[in-house]
């Protein structure tokens, strides 16, 4: 009996090796297994659209549910077979299944990027667990899981697991998906570079429209009025498309948000034709170019009353179509001028021919006639700085003409009274170097002014960001918490979502400073500071309160949440001593908290109290533990 134990405890180290073995030869086939349906995630920088590995199923009704959709046959479900599910302008529901699998040793974090941010309404399932992901532009912005002007799906998925995830796409616009599947750190990479160009792109179309704006100012030439109107609305188009303004200027006013996209088309329409008008000097030009105009400006206020008034999808459409037919007829106009002697007229051809090819390709990419890519997604927006870049050396080239004319003709008027009028020729001559000195003055006065607001600007920004933060460790001071702790109970009391506090306190702390030294106590606080930021979400918030206690404000968290994250972030503490010139500083945390969902949107302050309660009965009670604020144990006490 004693030898059949024995071998039994033999033979437990060669099975525990085997079960190793089988699970990594599982973990190694599981993508040559799965790869023919599933989508492997990608790893390092590397992005992956995952339109041919998805399958969509359409439902004309809307009114199919997740229960519904998940027992269909998979003999109804159609292979996108293309890189981006795009299905044009049907206004039906469409969902979308993607099957994924993650083939290597551990989890890194991914994130599935739509986009496209006016998409009305997108619901995600199988994401995260049970919960189900809702946004949209048609939604709430604070409903978004991440907070962004694209649609950010945050996924999660464990070494060698497969999941399967489902969306639910439903818009009066375009249903175009345009998504792509990433890594955390290259989704982050990548919004480094967006936002930059992005930056680049609306300061060029800010910077166009103070100079012409001063220009008129100046002159009082009512076209560069019209063309800085028309930049102006352009750039609030291209703000509203890319989805800056749902999450900036009106995050909740989703049926003006609605609106205004085909309203800012039409208005950058409307002043466009404006500035052709003027420019070509149509007003002079042969009896059809002005009945063109009229009618193509009659066009653009009916866009704008059906913008105002009318459904959204006739609107959008109709704001296509105008835009489409303006900048078609502008480019046949411009060159029937060209031709007959306006020589300004080929600088316009040009813009106005970059514009079409461009609208053509935003348009066609979001019927999803052509397929979704980088330059199809930003193809108006490259259009349209390129077209208002040549519109600028056309608006230039005018000048320099209407220059040159009047030059010539002040010659000729000079050469045939020089016999009478010398002095007055010299005189003449005079004041058109000094008016031509003085256009060159203001000029660069202007340049020099806009380089010194910019300046002023950004040392503003620099300022403010700075009031903001803790010199020491880089978090959020006391002032920045106590305005964000407004906005949060405000918040979570609107939309009765649970919010909690973490009032938190390094146990022993003026010790640590008696017999390390005070250098050493200010790395103990950043290095603190940095083991709790770590294990916060992107949407908490964390503050020094003052000396070594913190303050993390958890949005969306229940007290069992609370109180989970509190332990993990005691542990960690206790686990990970600061290292100081070669010497391991144990540290411990006590830590305080309440959560729940306020009822007064003005109870900030009052639940740092609690907190700050519940941390002295923790710091009464020994230290390195936490302590959660219940009311009738603390009254009773």
């Amino acid at each position: 009996m004693a030898t059949r134990h024995n071998a039994a405890l033999a033979r437990e180290p060669e099975n525990e090796q085997l079960t190793a073995i089988l699970r990594l030869l599982i973990l190694l086939l599981l993508p040559a297994l799965a790869g023919a349906e599933s989508l492997p995630l990608p790893i390092g920088q590397t992005q992956i659209l995952p339109g041919p590995y998805m399958y969509a199923w359409q439902d004309p009704s809307g009114q199919a549910s997740f229960a519904d959709v998940r027992v269909l046959p998979d003999s109804a479900w159609q292979a996108v077979a293309r890189r981006d599910a795009s299905f044009g302008y049907g206004g039906s529901a469409y969902w979308l299944r993607l099957d994924v699998h993650n083939p290597h040793s551990r989890s890194l974090g991914w994130v599935l990027l739509v986009g496209n941010p006016l998409l009305d309404q997108l619901d995600a399932y199988g994401l995260d667990g049970e919960r189900i992901y809702r946004a949209g532009d048609q939604r709430p912005f604070d409903w978004r899981w991440v907070e962004h002007r694209q649609l950010v799906l945050p996924l999660q998925v464990d070494a060698g697991e497969q999941r399967r995830i489902w969306l639910r796409m439903q818009t009066d616009g375009s249903a175009n998906l345009s998504a792509s599947l990433m890594t955390r750190e290259a989704f982050d990479h990548q919004e480094q570079r967006s936002l930059l160009l992005q930056g680049l792109f609306f300061g060029a179309l800010i910077a166009m429209l103070i100079y012409n704006l001063t220009i008129f100012c100046i002159t009082r030439d009512r076209n560069y009025l019209w063309y800085s109107l028309f930049v102006a609305s352009f750039s609030l188009y291209q703000f509203i498309q890319l989805g800056f303004a749902l999450q900036w200027l009106w995050p909740d006013a989703l049926t003006w948000h609605q609106l205004s996209f085909p309203l800012s088309s039409a208005l950058a329409t409307l002043f466009g034709i404006q500035f052709t008008y003027g420019v070509l000097e149509l007003d002079k030009a042969a009896s059809p170019y002005r009945w063109t105009t009229h009618i193509l400006k009659a066009c653009a206020w009916l866009v704008l009353g059906m913008a105002l008034f009318g459904p959204y999808t006739p609107a959008l459409i109709g704001s296509f179509a105008l835009v489409v037919a303006c900048a078609v007829a502008a480019f046949v106009i411009t060159l029937l001028r060209w031709r007959s002697g306006y020589a300004a007229a080929r600088l316009f051809a040009l813009g106005w021919f970059v514009l079409i090819a461009a609208s053509l390709a935003s348009i066609l990419s979001g019927t999803g006639m052509l397929p979704y890519s980088l330059l199809t997604l930003h193809a108006q927006q490259i259009g349209g700085l390129i077209e208002m870049t040549v519109f600028s050396i056309a608006l230039a080239a005018r000048i320099r003409q209407a220059q040159e004319a009047e030059r010539l003709a002040q010659a000729k008027l000079i050469e045939q009274e020089r016999r009478l009028r010398s002095e007055q020729a010299k005189h003449l001559t005079l004041q058109t170097q000094i008016s031509e000195s003085l256009e060159q003055r203001v000029q660069e006065r202007t340049a020099t002014l806009q380089d010194t607001l910019q300046q002023l600007s950004s040392a503003n920004l620099r300022l403010a960001e700075l009031n903001r933060r803790d010199g020491l460790t880089g978090l959020f001071n006391r002032q920045t918490l106590s305005e964000e702790l407004a906005r949060a109970c405000a918040r979570a009391e609107r939309s009765r979502q649970s919010l909690a506090i973490l009032m938190m306190d390094l146990d022993h702390f003026k010790q640590v400073n008696d017999r390390y030294g005070h250098l050493a106590g200010d790395a103990c606080l950043r290095h603190a500071a940095e083991r709790i930021q770590q294990r916060l979400r992107s949407s908490d918030l964390l503050a020094r309160f003052g000396g070594e206690e913190f303050v993390a404000l958890l949005d969306n968290t229940d007290h069992t949440g609370a109180l989970d994250l509190a332990e993990q972030l005691r542990e960690d503490i206790a686990r990970n001593p600061c290292l100081y010139q070669q010497q391991s500083i144990p540290l411990s945390l006590s830590i305080g908290l309440h959560a729940g969902v306020p009822h007064d949107p003005s109870c900030g302050e009052h639940w740092l109290e609690l907190a700050d309660r519940a941390l002295y009965r923790a710091k009464a009670g020994g230290r390195n533990q936490v302590v959660s604020y219940e009311a009738n144990a603390f009254d009773g006490a």
